[in-house]
């Protein structure tokens, strides 16, 4: 059972509707369990999942999906394959421990940000989607404009 609450917005998810995360709510109980989701996301003791705790967490697992994917991929991206939904996981499940995760939790969280780095650096191409070429790639040099009395104009 959830109850509603605040929703806190995370600075980079402008760049997914908040209809379209890469996990719910529900998938998310499916995976660590009803019992677990309500012992981390339950912040005012009354043995209810806090809704706002749940969604600031996908929140800014998505925000931190899309970081990594922005330039790479075109967002939002439709039907997002099982891995980043993995990785969603792993980021929300860390993020629901404000006080410290432990160890194993940590680890799943740096694997999740080294797989998230290795699809923006192009070595893992998620389930045969061709990254975009409209936008500019991670490294790619663009012309910067210092002062446009040097420049000859």
């Amino acid at each position: 059972m959830i109850r509603s609450g605040s929703f806190l917005l995370n600075p980079i998810s402008w760049l997914r509707k908040p209809d379209m995360p890469y996990v719910s709510a529900t998938d998310l109980g499916n995976r660590i369990g009803a019992d677990q989701l309500t012992r981390l996301a339950d912040r005012d003791g009354d043995g209810v999942a806090d809704t706002g705790v749940i969604e600031a967490a996908i929140a800014e697992a998505d925000g931190v999906i899309d970081g990594y994917l922005t330039g790479r991929y075109e967002l939002p991206l439709s039907n997002p394959p099982a891995l980043l939904t993995s990785i969603a996981c792993d980021l929300i499940l860390y993020a629901l421990h404000p006080w410290g995760a432990p160890e194993e939790v940590r680890n799943r969280r740096n694997d999740a940000i080294k797989m998230l780095q290795s699809i923006a650096d192009g070595k893992v191409v998620l389930d045969g989607r061709i990254p975009s070429d409209d936008e500019p790639q991670w490294g790619d040099a663009l012309p910067v404009m210092t002062d446009p009395r040097r420049m000859g104009f």
